[in-house]
Order: C-alpha cells, then sequence, then structure tokens
C-alpha cells in the first residue's frame, strides 16, 4: 500500500512541476512583450491599419453603375426592348445636343458608360472594344418581334437617361393635347409594355402630332438648348390650312397659356418634381399669301400670363375757381403691367355728383376720411371691351398734375398729403370697396397698385393710433429758447444747423429752456389733452405755457390750434410728456396718445455757453472755375453764416496754440448728435450765398428758393439755385473774422462787387473777433443745387472708429454744361491718392493705433453699408455723390504646422493647440476662418473655441485674422519626454523647449512650425507593469527549489 501512495505523489507532484514550467515559459516570453511596448516603431500600426485600395470600385448586389434593379426599365418586371429609329429627335433632324465622348459627366451616366444616339436608340455603351465590326446591328421590321441586343451594350430609354442623369423631359407638339389625350397616351405606353417615350417613338408623329422631344440636364434650362430647336414650318400645321407658327407655349395648374421664353435661361426654372414638361405650337390665323392672313388676336391669352403693356393718357378735371368760374386741368394718367390684349386707355374725372354717390354709397368705408378726387380708370381692347390684369398680378397706377387743382395745392402747401395720409378707395366688381396704400405722393405725382379696374376715389385721412399710417414719433420739437434768444425749425431737417429729422427719444434741454412742441397725429376736429405721463417717474419739473403766458399744470382744447404747446423746464431730472388725443363725442376723448421723454441737464460749469461762429466753404468749386474759390485762400473760400450758441464745454482757451486735428472738438458724427440741443443755431441768419459763373455771379439761396410771385425781375435774373449745408466739425480756433461776405472779404480785382455782396440778404452775420481770443467754430461744406453743378463728398471711417467723417479738404461742385451731364470720375482728387505738394496722402494704405493694430484703408463705395464699389476708372456720375471708405483691421492668414521627430517620436499621435489673443482671451475664430487640406483632413482635428490637434506632418490655416498679437500654445507633454520648439516661418529664431509661440498678424501672412522630439533612453530599471509577471517568476522558481528538496528527502529515505 505505500508503494502505491508514493506512486500518487510522485504524478501529482510531476503534474504541479509540469505546470510551473509552462507559466515560467509564458512569463519568460510575456516579460520583453510588455517591457518593451512603448518601443514599437508607430509606423507599424499606423501602415498595418490602413485599408487596402486594390483599385477596384464595388458594387451592391443586383445593382449595375447606377441600375437599381427593376427600377431601371421602369416597371415591375423585365421588359422587350424595340428599336426607337427616331427616338432622340422625332423629326427630320436630331434635336438633342452631341453626346461628349469624355468619361463622367452628365452625357455619360454611370462608370464608364457612354450615351450615344444609334439605329439602336439611345444607348450606354459599356464595351471596351474599338471594333466596331463585331457587334450584331439587327433594325426594326415593323414588327413586334423582339430585338436582340448587342453584349456590349445597354439598351434605354429617354425615361432611363433622365433617372440617371437626373434630366427634364420637353415634348413638342403641333397641337395642344387635353388630360384624356395624354392618359391615353401612358395607357397605350403600358398596354405595350413600353415606356411613354418608347410609344412616342413609334406613334407620336403620325397618332399625337409629335414634333420632338428635347431631354434636358435640371442644373440648365430650355432656354439653354434654343439654337437646337427648330421651329415648324407652315406644312406641319395640324389643321392643314398652311398656317404660319407663331410661339411655343406650355400650360399653367389652371390650363392658362405660358408663353415659353427660349431666350432668358432664368425664366424656365423648374421644381425637383418636375421630369416631363409638354410644349405646344400656338399658329397665326389664316393662311399663307391669303387675302385671310391677319396678325394673331391675343384675346384667348387675357388673363393667361401674357407680356406686359403701358398704357397712358390724359384726363381733365374741372374745378372752379375763387370768382365761380369753371376751370379745368389736364391730369396725365400712366397705367403699367397691363395684360397684351389692352389696345387704349379711358380715364373720366368723377365730378361732384359722382363723388356723392360714391361717398354715401360706401360711407361707412370712408369713416373720418375725406374724398379729394375721383376718377374712373378702365382699359380697354380693341373691340371696346375692359381689360382686367392677369391672375395675381397687379397694375400700377401714376396720376400726375394733382398739384394743379387749387384745393389739393393747398393741401400739399401745409404739409398734409403724404404717402402715410391718403388712401385710394377702389370700388370692386360686387360693388364692395378695399382701400389701397399709395405707393408714393411727391409734387403732386401719386402712385398706386391695383388688381383690377373700376371707379377709384382718392381719400385724405389723419390717423389715429393703432393705424397703419398712425406715427409713432408723434411729438415734435419745433424750437428751443435759451435765455431769450429761441432757435426755431429743431425739427425741420437741413433748415436749422443739422441733417436729424425730429429729435426723438431721450432729447436733452439745459434748465430754463423754453421748448415749443407740436403734435403730429389727431385730425382737425380732436380734442388734445397736454400734461406730464401719470404713469411715469418724473424726476425733473416742467410747467406749461398757456395762451396767456401763465404757468399751468395741464393744457385741454379742440382744434388744430391745440396741437402746439409751449413748455418750459425748472428743474434737471428726466420728464414724459403726454398727449392724449381723440373725438371728443367718444366715450374716451383720449383714447389715442403719444409720449416724448426729455432729460433736463445742468451744467457742472454755469459759464460753458459760448458764442459759436458758423461758417460754410466750397471746395474746389469748379475745375473750370480757376480763378474762384481755391482751396486755402481764407477769406475768398470761407462764407460768415451765424452767430450760435454751445452748450456744456470747455472753454475755447484749452486750444490755444494747437493745430488741426488736435482743435478740433466735435468730428463729424458728434457734431450731428449735438445739433439741436447742445449746438444750437438759428437758420433764419443764414445769407443768400453769391457763386460766380461764366463771369457772374449767380444768387444761391438756403435750402428753400423764393416763389416767383415773391421775387423782383432783378432776382429772377440772378436766381442761380439753393444750397445746403454738410456740417463736419466744431473746433477751437483764435478769433473770428467775417467771411468773405463781410466786411473783411477779399474782393481783390472785384472791389466794385464788394459793397453789394457784403451787404443786405448777402451780409455776413459775423462781427470780427480779434486772434487772441479762443473762439469756437462750426464748420460746415456748401452744397450747391441747380442743373450745372454735381456735388462731390468723401467720407471717411477712420482707424478705431465707427463712425465716418467728412474730408473736407476733397470734394466740391463740379460744373456739366447741363442737368444730367455725366463727370468722369478719374478727373476727381481723393484723398487716398498723394498730391504733388504731399508727403503722404491724407488717407494712406495703412494706419497703426496706438494698441498696435494694423488698419488698411477700404474704399470707395456709393453706399453707408460699404457693399457698392465705385469705379475710379472708368466710372462717371451724373448726380450728387457721396463717397465712403473706411479703415478695417488688417488680416492674414496665420498656418501652423506640426512635425514629430526622434526614434520615439509617435507620428500618429494628436497633439493639442490652443489660440487666443496675447492677452489670453478669445481669438474668435469661426469655421469659416478655418481651412484644412484635404491631404490633412484625417490628421487635423477643428474642435472649435480655438483647440484643435495636429499629427506629424499636418498643418491647419487660419484665414483672415485681423490684425494684432496672437498666442499659439501646445499642451504639455514633457511628460512623455517630448521636447517642444517652435520658429515663425524659415528664417525665424527658433525657441526650444517652448510650447507657447507668440506671433503678430498684420497684413502678410505669418507659419508657425511647431517640433515635438522624442530620442530613445536606455532602460535603467525595472518597469512598474511587468512586476506580476516577476512575482509569478519567482513563485514558480520557488516552486521548483521546493520540489528539487522534497526529491532530496525522498532520496535521503
Amino acid at each position: 500500500m505505500r508503494k502505491n501512495h508514493h506512486g500518487k505523489k510522485d504524478r501529482l507532484v510531476k503534474r504541479v512541476f509540469a505546470l510551473c514550467l509552462a507559466l515560467a515559459v509564458i512569463c519568460t516570453c510575456l516579460v520583453p512583450v510588455f517591457a518593451t511596448e512603448d518601443l514599437i516603431d508607430p509606423q507599424v500600426h499606423q501602415e498595418a491599419s490602413r485599408p487596402v485600395d486594390d483599385g477596384e470600385a464595388s458594387y451592391p448586389d443586383d445593382e449595375f453603375a447606377g441600375f437599381g434593379g427593376d427600377e431601371a426599365a421602369g416597371f415591375g418586371e423585365p421588359r422587350e426592348v424595340y428599336d426607337d429609329s427616331e427616338a432622340a429627335g422625332f423629326g427630320e433632324e436630331e434635336a438633342s445636343r452631341p453626346v461628349d465622348g469624355g468619361e463622367g459627366g452628365e452625357d455619360n451616366p454611370g462608370e464608364g458608360g457612354t450615351v450615344k444616339e444609334t439605329e439602336w436608340g439611345t444607348v450606354i455603351d459599356y464595351g471596351t472594344s474599338t471594333d466596331t465590326s463585331s457587334s450584331t446591328e439587327t433594325q426594326w421590321s415593323g414588327e413586334d418581334d423582339v430585338v436582340e441586343k448587342p453584349d456590349d451594350k445597354v439598351v434605354v430609354s429617354g425615361d432611363e437617361i433622365k433617372k440617371l442623369q437626373d434630366m427634364v423631359v420637353y415634348r413638342f407638339w403641333l397641337k395642344e393635347l387635353n388630360t384624356l389625350d395624354l392618359q391615353d397616351i401612358t395607357a397605350q405606353a403600358q398596354i405595350n409594355n413600353m415606356t411613354e417615350s418608347e410609344y412616342l417613338a413609334r406613334n407620336g408623329e403620325v397618332l399625337w402630332n409629335l414634333y420632338f422631344i428635347q431631354a434636358v440636364p435640371r442644373v440648365e434650362t430650355i432656354a439653354d438648348y434654343s439654337s437646337y430647336i427648330e421651329n415648324p414650318s407652315s406644312n406641319r400645321d395640324p389643321k392643314g390650312e398652311l398656317r404660319l407658327f407663331d410661339y411655343w407655349y406650355t400650360l399653367d395648374e389652371f390650363g392658362n397659356r405660358v408663353r415659353l421664353n427660349l431666350t432668358d435661361p432664368t425664366s424656365n426654372i423648374l421644381d425637383d418634381k418636375t421630369t416631363t414638361v409638354n410644349v405646344y405650337a400656338a399658329w397665326k390665323d389664316g393662311t399663307v399669301g391669303s387675302d385671310e392672313e391677319e396678325d394673331v388676336d391675343h384675346e384667348d391669352l387675357v388673363d393667361k400670363n401674357p407680356v406686359p403693356v403701358d398704357l397712358e393718357t390724359k384726363a381733365s378735371a374741372s374745378y372752379e375757381d375763387e370768382d365761380g368760374n369753371t376751370k379745368s386741368v389736364n391730369l396725365p394718367v400712366e397705367v403699367k403691367n397691363l395684360p397684351s390684349a389692352a389696345h387704349s386707355l379711358s380715364v373720366i374725372h368723377m365730378g361732384d355728383d359722382d363723388m356723392e354717390s360714391f361717398y354715401k354709397s360706401h360711407e361707412d368705408d370712408f369713416g373720418s376720411m375725406a374724398p379729394i378726387l375721383g376718377l374712373k380708370i378702365s382699359p380697354k381692347n380693341a373691340k371696346g371691351k375692359t381689360v382686367q390684369p392677369a391672375n395675381g398680378q397687379k397694375a400700377t397706377v401714376t396720376v400726375s398734375g394733382l398739384d394743379k387743382l387749387p384745393e389739393i395745392a393747398e393741401m400739399e402747401e401745409m404739409g398734409a398729403l403724404t404717402a402715410d395720409a391718403l388712401k385710394v378707395l377702389h370700388q370692386k366688381d360686387d360693388n364692395t370697396v378695399e382701400k389701397l396704400d399709395v405707393v408714393s405722393y411727391e409734387n403732386g405725382t401719386l402712385t398706386f397698385e391695383t388688381s383690377s379696374f373700376s371707379p377709384f376715389v382718392i381719400a385724405l385721412e389723419y390717423p389715429d393710433q393703432g393705424s397703419e399710417d398712425f406715427d409713432s414719433d408723434g411729438i415734435e420739437i419745433v424750437s428751443i429758447e435759451i435765455d431769450g434768444v429761441e432757435y426755431p425749425n429743431v425739427n425741420d431737417g437741413i433748415a436749422t444747423i443739422s441733417s436729424i429729422s425730429g429729435i426723438q427719444g431721450d432729447t436733452k434741454v439745459p434748465v430754463g429752456a423754453t421748448i415749443t412742441l407740436r403734435a403730429k397725429n389727431g385730425k382737425t376736429h380732436y380734442r388734445h389733452t397736454w400734461r406730464l405721463a401719470k404713469d411715469k417717474t418724473n424726476t425733473g419739473e416742467v410747467v406749461f405755457i398757456d395762451s396767456n403766458g401763465q404757468e399751468v399744470a395741464e393744457i385741454v382744447g379742440e382744434g388744430d390750434a391745440y396741437k402746439t404747446v409751449r413748455i418750459k423746464v425748472k428743474k434737471a431730472g428726466t420728464v414724459t410728456i403726454s398727449h392724449r388725443y381723440g373725438d371728443p363725442d367718444a366715450t374716451n376723448p383720449e383714447s389715442n396718445g403719444d409720449e416724448l421723454v426729455i432729460t433736463v441737464v445742468e451744467s457742472d460749469n454755469p459759464t460753458s455757453s459760448y458764442n459759436l461762429y458758423v461758417y460754410t466753404q466750397i471746395r474746389d468749386y469748379s475745375k473750370s472755375q480757376d480763378d474762384y474759390y481755391q482751396p486755402h485762400v481764407e477769406n475768398k473760400a470761407w462764407n460768415g453764416m451765424a452767430v450760435g450758441t454751445i452748450l456744456n464745454v470747455p472753454n475755447p482757451i484749452k486750444y490755444q496754440w494747437k493745430e488741426h486735428p488736435y482743435n478740433q472738438l466735435y468730428d463729424t458724427s458728434e457734431t450731428k448728435e449735438k445739433l439741436g440741443t447742445e449746438i444750437l443755431v438759428d437758420s433764419g441768419q443764414f445769407p443768400v450765398i453769391p457763386i460766380k459763373q461764366n463771369g457772374s455771379y449767380k444768387d444761391y439761396y438756403y435750402e428753400v428758393a423764393p416763389k416767383d410771385s415773391s421775387m423782383t425781375p432783378e432776382q429772377k435774373k440772378n436766381f442761380g439755385g439753393t444750397y445746403t449745408i454738410k456740417w463736419y466739425e466744431v473746433v477751437g480756433v483764435g478769433g473770428a473774422n467775417t467771411g468773405k461776405n463781410g466786411p473783411q472779404g477779399d474782393w481783390t480785382g472785384e472791389e466794385s462787387l464788394r459793397k453789394k455782396y457784403t451787404s443786405g440778404v448777402y451780409e455776413s452775420p459775423i462781427t470780427y473777433v480779434g486772434d487772441k481770443i479762443m473762439t469756437y467754430h462750426l464748420d460746415g461744406l456748401l452744397l450747391i443745387h441747380d442743373a450745372t453743378h454735381i456735388n462731390v463728398q468723401f467720407m471717411v471711417q477712420d482707424a478705431g472708429k465707427n463712425t465716418f467723417d467728412l474730408v473736407n479738404d476733397y470734394g466740391g461742385a463740379y460744373t456739366v454744361q447741363k442737368q444730367g451731364d455725366s463727370i468722369q470720375l478719374n478727373t476727381i482728387a481723393r484723398p487716398d491718392v498723394k498730391r504733388d505738394d504731399q508727403t503722404e496722402a491724407v488717407c494712406p494704405e495703412t494706419k497703426t493705433t496706438a494698441d498696435g493694430t494694423v488698419y488698411t484703408f477700404k474704399g470707395w463705395y456709393t453706399d453707408e453699408n460699404c457693399t457698392q464699389k465705385a469705379d475710379f476708372v472708368n466710372g462717371t456720375i451724373s448726380a450728387d455723390t457721396t463717397f465712403y471708405a473706411k479703415y478695417v483691421p488688417a488680416s492674414a492668414n496665420l498656418t501652423v504646422t506640426k512635425t514629430v521627430t526622434g526614434k520615439l517620436g509617435d507620428t500618429n499621435k494628436a497633439f493639442t493647440f490652443t489660440i487666443t489673443k496675447a492677452d489670453g482671451t478669445s481669438a474668435n475664430i469661426t469655421d469659416a476662418n478655418v481651412e484644412i487640406s484635404e491631404a490633412d483632413s484625417a490628421k487635423v482635428e477643428w474642435l472649435r473655441n480655438g483647440k484643435f490637434t495636429l499629427k506629424d506632418g499636418a498643418s491647419i490655416i487660419f484665414k483672415n485674422l485681423p490684425s494684432g498679437e496672437y498666442k499659439v500654445i501646445e499642451e504639455d507633454y514633457s511628460g512623455e519626454k517630448y521636447d517642444t520648439s517652435w520658429q515663425i516661418g524659415t528664417d525665424g529664431e527658433v525657441y526650444e523647449k517652448n510650447s507657447t509661440a507668440t506671433v503678430t498678424i498684420g497684413t502678410t501672412e505669418q507659419t508657425v512650425h511647431f517640433t515635438n522630439h522624442r530620442t530613445l533612453e536606455p532602460d535603467l530599471g525595472v518597469l512598474l507593469d511587468t512586476l506580476p509577471y516577476i512575482v509569478i517568476l519567482a513563485v514558480v522558481a520557488g516552486g521548483v527549489a521546493l520540489l528539487m528538496l522534497r526529491k532530496r528527502r525522498k532520496n535521503d529515505d
């Protein structure tokens, strides 16, 4: 028994020993593998992961080169293929384009297939052999037998070509088919197991008067193929009457004819669902050469989108003058966009009886509107019947000469007639009335649009709140009185001192000022109530001044007289003026309302009010007037205009000894903002300006010319035109002269004219001030308006600014022979072009601001948004023009590249970067600024918010970065034994062991090269991740030692 026991033990020991040996072998193999895991060449991984490109394309089952199985035939089962000897043309000549023999493209669907027109019809050839003798050619014999096709060809119909190339098929017919005809064609094709194209190839010409078929790629239009379309001759007339062909047309969804435009590609755009277009021939009436031949009658095209026509006539309108005598005037009437059937235009002035009848019939529609003129307008065809616009179309009606009617002229003079205040009441065929908006009204010319014709009545409406014509800026400031001096016309645009129109919103005025307000809204008979808004917090203090000059809390009254009130501001703060108005007989006569917020300010310096001396100049009056208004001639170039007041400004002595631009208080935009509130000038002081033309002076009046009836014969003789002013700056200078139109004016060589042009209506309002006393000047550019001058202005948005300033040393008034003539832009001096007497242009190509930002000049444009480029090489202008330019931050591209070096460098590793501005803030880079080449698309990843990754050999481009300093920061990879360095360009300094690159962007492209280097290092210790296996090996060794010890003991026994 003992012997057997020891045998079992020996077997167990042997098994344990064998297991230990196996584990030892495994560990021995694994330890070097794990120990050198990081030493594997990354290139091996990279190559192993690449997909193998064997140069062959794979295709889904049952599909070949774009054919979708049964769908290629257009039916649910395979069909027989018949020969179509005229499938492409269906006529005497082929109308389809030649097929391009190149590979791919819209004429070669599928991979390598070639579309051909053969005796087999339209085929796609996939054969590679050039030997055509081996092809079997079988022509259709006229029987319905099945034709075998060559093995190297796939015979397809026009429908299949359309599917493969996304085509639209145009079918041209010699006569119009109805819906039943088209359905019959479809049914016959299905019965014969054909597509429609195949069926029509056999039967279309004989049975259906098919002329030809043209297949057009969807990306093009039928107009692109017009040269291939030959109009039919009279022999093809389906009636056999030898009629002449007139035009091609299609039918819209309502069955109306629509001419097919074969000259304008943009007129035939189709939706994505349209695959077939039926086109029909229209024939002229009468046979060729017969007495019955006549022009085509377009009556059938009325309401069917014909070519529009314009008609005009004159309507005689009568009125009674002041003496009761009947007078009449002719009112020109023009109607545009009428159907081609319109032959003449009838316009009848509605008399008092007609107007009264119209008003009584539609009194509810008028409401509070008052009718002022009625016209019956009717376009007629050649038979005298009224013609209406096409469905969905509108005709444009323009009535001129309305200001010749005394009643309308009076309303216009009062400013009551505007497009907003006028409506047109239109009586429709069902005797209902619709209100039509007035598109425009100016100088007696009114324009509106209508979809039908019948009586039209023009009516005047005073808007209520909530109506379409309600003016949201319902209160305007008429004038401001300060220290007993009233500054009128504050809201009157240039008529005061500014180009502002209506001071609304948060308006600032000084304490103690008296303000005249006027309401824009409310009808003549309305009640008006003025008070402080009860529901608003009023921190300032104002009182109302009644007609007796007494201070009251509110003013209430009826009629237009109460649309105007005066208030006095007494305490600094914010106040809200409320104007409530409505029908006095209504339940709530205050149902409508407007508000105006006024900020009352109190100057920190009570003495901050100073005289403001106002001047205007004419720059380069005309190239043809070299003797007048030369630049930089003080008294000859400047006109004294007025003496005003400027508020809340420091003593001008601070500008002593300073030259321009350092003596500038306000630039163009700031001046515009202050006009009417802190810059106050009475435009009533502005004199008449004499301007020399053809050897003699002509008189120019501010903004509005005097009426002829008020002018003397001498004034009429000397009248030249009007002028307006472009204010551009306020400066502090020493003294104030009178200007050319004052006692100090320089009239050298013209002394005999001095007395006339420095007195009376020409006299300068400015009294001389010595140059030792510092003063403020408001300067403006004089713009003259007549038939022979064109005003030019240059406005520039300077570097670092967001507003435009006038470049006052350039531009001016340029002479032309007559109104409408043009001047060449290349003859006009520009601020960005250096003159002979300059070392640098006024607007140089680049500017650098104090913070180091580089700006480049961008100009010139004819709009403030700088989108309409001006052509100063070949361009011309024939009207007043303002040119705009601006300085924009310079921009350039920044390229960041990555290179990985060293034996241990991982070329497949993605390194992360961040790009910021120099101060660490976001660089605001969008996807549009990022460019990644197709070759690097797998190696570069744009993570947004300035972050991106690069692999070895890759680069990323940041396009159009604004000028400035940027940082490109690579994350720290020193823990992975990488040394980072960077260099700008190829010649720049190399910054070793530095992962933050600083680069300055100006106007040239920059490149930053980042390099990451990792070298092989000797293994000086035990890798921690192999420790478990060493422990296992130690256990195995211990097990072997134990077995050996047991065996020795056994032998000893």
